[in-house]
């Protein structure tokens, strides 16, 4: 009789890792903070040449979070630390979140004395490229905090896209994972390593920025306001140091040159590395490219027929109104130039679906994405010919290429949780005791990062200084989710992620 054989039994846990661990994360967030406690040195600069007194609360901001930042580092640091996947996941928001805080202080510091709500919107809107402000009298606001506004934008624009090209891909995030490195499906042998993309998007950012800022320059501006609006259009971001945004100059000039410094800043960074390797074509046949081209073209000459047909406007002047407002727009810049809301429901029904669009994905815009469009619409396309040809076999294609059904998957999820998230934050905002329209708008501008809202108190003429602080919070909220591309910020509260 043979005898049997003990059955081994395992731990509960066999098979599964050992858990997230959150030295990598703290490590990442302190690098992070001392950056960050760099850059408060810049706005501190400014108001020292200007002899203002917020220069001292920028040092000790700069210091303080230099201090803490080094110190954690100092703990957490570990050469041999390797970082998961799904503490990549826990990592962006966390860093994102907690920046925003750090970046919030110098608001309460500063001779503005912003309560804590107030503080932790404008640094949320300024870093996320969202453009909404609680400011009121930015005219005759000391040059170091508008700075810093600026600054944040710049600062938000350049993580966003480096994110975009490097991180979001390969974590399948809303079917983003059809993109290599640089965004382009079949090239991504031309830069192998992150690095060199960080470097090549971080030169390619700073030269848009220095000749939009050169632009602006013989446009009229003097030399700070150039700077600064150039960082807020190569941002999409929308902040100004005006309360009257680029409608303060009344210059064609200028708002042309934003408008195509506008629409660069919403193009794939990755198109420009492929066109500085010898492929400048891949701009233009790119079709994500010429969709939000067209829709810019389009929505534009709509608004500007409406303008001439309604109002009796010269058209060379509808036609600017147009594209500035499209432009300002669809690439979540939000650029306050024209009071739109006074112009009927046609237009403010256009400049909705517009904030919900967005620009190019791998570029510094929120919403929705039109390369996440374009898939939905080729879905649709595909659907209606398989009902009239059962036995038919129809591709959905990007660029040429087979679009997996995992892909399509991710941008039928993202399109959905969107739509989702964006009604129950309207609900939540309304919850607070804003009208419909308003909550509408405001759920809609911070989860697509655009910056003005919608109907008479948060649209283009105002600010959302009034709204209530709850309403603001939670504008913060969808602020940071539509900048995450929102399941970022929902994956860590499944539990599976915790046992994983």
């Amino acid at each position: 009789m043979t005898a049997r054989r003990p059955i081994s039994k395992t731990p509960a846990t066999s098979g599964r890792a050992e858990g997230i661990s959150l030295a990598p994360i703290l490590y990442f967030v302190s690098v992070v903070m001392c950056c960050l406690g760099v850059f408060m040195l810049v706005p501190m600069a400014v108001d020292a040449v200007d002899g203002h007194r917020d220069a001292y609360a920028f040092l000790a901001c700069a210091l303080g979070t230099i201090f803490i930042g080094a110190g954690i580092a100092i703990a957490t640091h570990n050469k041999q630390q390797r970082i998961s996947q799904n503490e990549t996941l826990l990592m962006l928001p966390v860093t994102w979140a907690l920046a925003c805080l750090v970046c919030a202080v110098p608001f309460m510091l500063s001779t503005l004395k912003l309560p804590l709500a107030d503080a932790v919107f404008e640094a949320v809107s300024g870093l996320t490229n969202t453009g909404s402000t609680v400011i009121v009298g930015l005219d005759n606001a000391p040059r170091g905090i508008l700075f810093w506004r600026f600054l944040l934008m710049w600062i938000g624009g350049f993580g966003v896209v480096t994110i975009a090209v490097l991180l979001l891909p390969f974590l399948r995030i809303g079917g983003l994972q059809l993109f290599s490195l640089d965004l382009s499906p079949s090239s991504s042998k031309f830069v192998p390593r992150m690095v060199e993309v960080v470097t090549q998007i971080g030169l390619i950012y700073i030269a848009l920025t220095i000749l939009s800022s050169i632009s602006l320059w013989f446009a009229g501006m003097n030399a700070f306001n150039a700077i600064g609006h150039s960082m807020s259009a190569i941002a999409t971001g929308g902040f100004s140091s005006h309360d009257a945004g680029i409608g303060y100059y009344n210059s064609p000039a200028v708002e042309w040159v934003s408008i195509i410094f506008m629409t660069l800043g919403a193009m794939p960074f990755g198109l420009y590395i492929l066109a500085l390797y010898g492929r400048p074509e891949a701009l233009y046949r790119d079709q994500q490219v010429r969709l939000f081209l067209g829709i810019i073209l389009v929505a534009a000459l709509l608004i500007a027929l409406w303008r001439v047909v309604h109002y009796d406007i010269e058209v060379m002047q509808a036609l600017r109104e147009g594209f500035f407002v499209t432009v300002a727009t669809i690439t979540t810049t939000g650029y306050t130039g024209y009071d739109y809301s006074t112009w009927g429901g046609f237009v403010e029904a256009i400049v909705l679906l517009l904030m919900l669009s967005g620009g190019c994905t791998g570029s510094t815009v929120g919403g929705l994405k039109v390369f996440r469009i374009f898939v939905m619409v080729q879905i649709l396309r595909a659907q209606i010919h398989r009902q009239i040809f059962p036995h038919g076999t129809f591709r959905v294609t990007f660029n040429g290429e087979t679009i997996s059904d995992a892909v399509r998957a991710g941008v039928v999820t993202y399109f959905f949780t969107y739509l989702l998230t964006m009604a129950f934050l309207a609900v939540a905002i309304a919850a607070t005791g804003m009208p419909l329209l308003d909550s509408l708008g405001a759920a809609a501008t911070a989860l697509g990062n655009v910056g003005p809202g919608l109907g008479p108190t948060s649209g283009p003429c105002c600010t959302f200084k009034e709204i209530p602080d709850a309403a603001k919070w939670l504008m913060s909220f969808g602020m940071l989710a539509g900048r995450l591309e929102i399941l970022i910020l929902i994956i860590p509260f499944s539990r599976y992620f915790w046992r994983t």
